[in-house]
């Protein structure tokens, strides 16, 4: 196996690669990258049994083949190599040597046989939406998905495909952040598309990555226990397992009967939230970090009291009900505020140990959100 490459090329198809390679598995052929040059463009492949990425390159293929590299060698030695044409050679040994100019590197590779077994992504049934579109719903609920919970379904994302509706939902106990838009969908079969999935919220992490072009498309294709998202102007085709299991009923632990409600200017607040957080002692625990937020005479007051120091703040409402003192974590409430992407929100409570609903103070039936803060009880 004998490759050209342009150091830009081989350094984007890496590094974009790198999204996937196994650091924990067993396997050792799962921490490297699979390099296939059998055809007419390279394929760089990396997969760690949950999520997989395919990124073709452009190339001068002398000899075609295959082969394995580790792909912390492999990306750390791209990076160094001066500019210009990069070769890859692979002999019979599975040694691999890199050269630019006058440098040269040889580093151990293996055999494309011991690469684990790659999932089917031929399926093409689902949708095209812009990536723009796409981001905003993932964003928009990816803060709320838990990370270690040990009910695996809040380790991922929501997504509800209903014709051209698409709702997003995330949850870890402490808030629930679900996000509805109208968006245009050009379905990738004769029939409209009405599917609920669940991805996995480090996946997600890893496609917002992706999703740089807000006018380009991006295809999602949905099979049995997998998702699929094709760039397809980029070459690049990333795919994930699914959760499996049933997602909680949200909409029945969103609070019904609230009596006070207060609009709040977005920006103002988080600012004071993230002014409230310096002090803030996160590390004594959920009950002892966050702010109190004291809700009367058409103004918010926020103080936080810690070891380190207090703070106090002060923000104008507009306030209907009765006057409420109630204690949020700040982080909780700060990424909430930040990814309403809206000036004013409005605020909807009933008492100090039922959570907070933020919504758009102006709702827009094509595209809202809503979001829900658990509050903590504020020691004395």
């Amino acid at each position: 196996m004998k490759v050209n490459f342009t150091k830009s090329a081989i350094e984007e198809a890496v590094n974009t690669a790198m999204a996937c390679v196994s650091t924990k598995n067993t396997i050792a052929a799962a921490g490297g990258i699979f390099i296939n040059c059998e055809g007419e463009r390279a394929v760089f492949i990396s997969y760690d049994l949950e999520k997989g990425i395919r990124v073709e390159a452009d190339a001068d293929i002398v000899e075609h083949g295959s082969c394995i590299i580790d792909a912390q060698n492999l990306s750390s030695i791209i990076k160094v190599m001066p500019a210009g044409l990069v070769t890859l050679e692979v002999g019979d040994s599975w040694r691999a040597k890199l050269t630019s100019g006058r440098s040269e590197f040889e580093i151990n590779a293996m055999n494309p046989r011991e690469y684990p077994t790659l999932p089917d992504i031929s399926n093409r049934r689902g949708f095209r939406i812009k990536q723009g579109d796409m981001k905003d719903m993932i964003n928009g609920t990816l803060f709320a998905v838990a990370q270690n919970d040990a009910r695996p379904t809040f380790n991922g994302a929501l997504f509800s495909i209903e014709g051209g509706r698409i709702t997003t939902v995330g949850c870890d106990s402490f808030r629930l952040a679900i996000r509805e838009k109208l968006c245009e969908l050009e379905n990738t079969t004769e029939n409209a598309v009405n599917a609920r999935f669940i991805v996995p919220g480090r996946t997600l992490a890893e496609v917002v990555k992706l999703l740089t072009e807000p006018d380009k498309i991006v295809e999602i294709n949905i099979a049995i226990k997998q998702v699929i998202f094709r760039f397809e102007e980029r070459g690049i085709i990333f795919f994930t397992r699914l959760i499996e299991g049933d997602y909680i009923d949200y909409e029945r632990i969103i609070p019904k009967n609230s009596t006070i409600f207060v609009d709040i200017d977005a920006p103002s607040f988080q600012s004071a939230l993230e002014r409230a957080s310096v002090v803030s002692d996160e590390s004594a625990g959920k009950n002892k970090a966050g702010a109190r937020c004291h809700f009367h005479d058409n103004r918010l007051e926020i103080t936080s009291v810690s070891s380190s120091g207090k703070v106090y703040d002060e923000l104008p409402t507009s306030h209907q009900g009765g006057d409420i003192e109630i204690g949020f974590n700040c982080r909780y409430l700060i990424e909430a505020l930040k990814y309403s992407q809206c000036e004013k929100v409005r605020l909807s409570l009933s008492s100090p140990f039922i959570s907070m609903v933020i919504e758009p103070l102006e709702p827009d039936g094509n595209d809202r959100f809503t979001y829900l803060v658990l509050p903590i009880k504020m020691l004395k």
